[in-house]
């Protein structure tokens, strides 16, 4: 457990969350949490999509990206390049 100071911003009032704690709960800077007041405790949770790890980065999880995708996948190849050998 970790205490944390509320502090005033603008018109409200706020806490820094310690940089382990939102490594194990897998939170980062433009995640969004939804805050709630149960049993007289205030709960935060993770309503963003999850994210991985990529090099030096944390990137959104494809998985949760399209978990509620419906509809039907359509891929294309595109050619960004001219053509320069006997592909087509």
């Amino acid at each position: 457990m970790v205490n944390v100071t509320v502090q005033r911003w603008g018109n409200s009032e706020g806490i820094h969350i310690p940089r382990e704690l939102c490594e194990q709960a897998g939170i980062h800077t433009g995640s969004t949490l939804k805050a709630e007041f149960v049993d007289g405790a205030i709960v935060l949770r993770s309503v963003s999509a999850g994210t991985t790890q990529s090099g030096t980065y944390r990137v959104p999880r494809l998985e949760d990206l399209f978990a509620e995708y419906t509809g039907e996948y359509q891929g294309d190849e595109w050619q960004t390049t001219p053509f320069v050998g006997g592909e087509v």
